[in-house]
């Protein structure tokens, strides 16, 4: 065991792990980003820790000698609300799965990325990462998990699950074939991660309104999480500005108040600011490729990215 708790009033972290070279990187992270740091070996003093001290964040290694790290996750969860983030070399969908049922919040695999770490950590709190880890590497303003959108971590689970709660659409002869949805998603290469969607490098937590893009935490205005949140549900298929639009403003052709070209240059400065926000706006994108006709949709992985605005589907 390692450290005072709330040294100089920080705020607490439980680092759960039986590898010292897990513990030392994960110890150096935290510290970093504003934790009082305090470690266990072994499930059992991890849960007595978690009891003592009332960490805000704990995380907690699945494979441990006696009690697992599962386990563990539970008996905490029965007497705290502390952010719980799995560290696990196993990364099969049905490990993660296991670790938030088990009352986790967030997935991390090994090996550990400090910049993944700490951007995750800045996301949870939605704030910047230079607020949290200070100008000069120490962060006095502390760390307090964000606020979650209940509804839209409900709509994720259910997407997760395959719920059909895809995008509705009027007029299917303009869409192109293609799945929304669970299986859409999954055909392009996306994960669920808990409460995040991760696509290549590209993560959401629509609950609550984060995006990181390959460790950098991107503050983007809501509307622009909306629609990112919108493209990724829609998965395989492809959709025009008016569909986007009426998505996003939650209505149908019948009570639509705007028309088919206000909602196209709506969406066109919309989808022109998310671009650059996440970097994606090259001749070859990584993620969005805008097609004639105001179409959009999410790049697929069998098929040549250098799309662009004049150029033929």
């Amino acid at each position: 065991m390692s450290h005072d708790s709330g040294k100089n009033g920080r705020p607490v972290a439980l680092i759960i792990e039986d590898d010292q070279d897990t513990v030392d990187l994960l110890e150096v992270v935290l510290t970093q980003v504003g934790f009082s740091v305090l470690s266990a070996d072994n499930a059992a003093d991890g849960v007595a820790l978690a009891q003592q001290h009332a960490p805000v964040l704990m995380t907690v290694d699945v494979n441990m000698p006696g009690m697992s790290g599962l386990e563990a996750t539970q008996r905490i969860r029965e007497f705290s609300s502390a952010y719980i983030v799995i560290i696990s070399s196993r990364s099969h969908e049905s490990d993660i799965l296991a670790g938030f049922d088990a009352g986790a919040d967030d997935y991390v695999p090994k090996p550990i990325r400090p910049l993944e770490l700490r951007a995750r950590l800045a996301a949870v709190a939605r704030r910047p990462v230079t607020e949290i880890v200070g100008a000069q590497g120490s962060a006095e303003q502390g760390w307090t998990p964000a606020a979650e959108d209940a509804i839209r971590s409900e709509l994720l689970r259910q997407v997760a699950a395959g719920a059909p709660v895809g995008v509705a659409l009027e007029d299917e002869d303009e869409v192109e074939a293609g799945q929304d949805g669970r299986e859409g998603m999954l055909d392009i290469g996306m994960r669920f991660v808990g409460g995040w969607v991760e696509f290549r490098g590209l993560r959401i937590n629509p609950a609550r309104g984060i995006v990181v893009v390959d460790d950098r935490l991107v503050d983007l205005p809501q509307e622009q999480v909306d629609l990112l949140e919108v493209l990724m549900y829609i998965g395989t298929r492809s959709v025009n500005a008016r569909h986007l639009a009426l998505r996003l403003r939650g209505l149908t052709e019948d009570t639509a108040t705007t028309t088919h070209r206000q909602d196209e240059r709506w969406i066109e400065a919309l989808m022109t600011g998310l671009r650059v926000q996440i970097k994606d706006d090259g001749p070859q994108p990584r993620w969005i490729q805008v097609l004639p006709q105001n179409r959009y949709r999410l790049v697929r992985p069998t098929e040549d990215v250098a799309v662009s605005d004049d150029t033929s589907a």
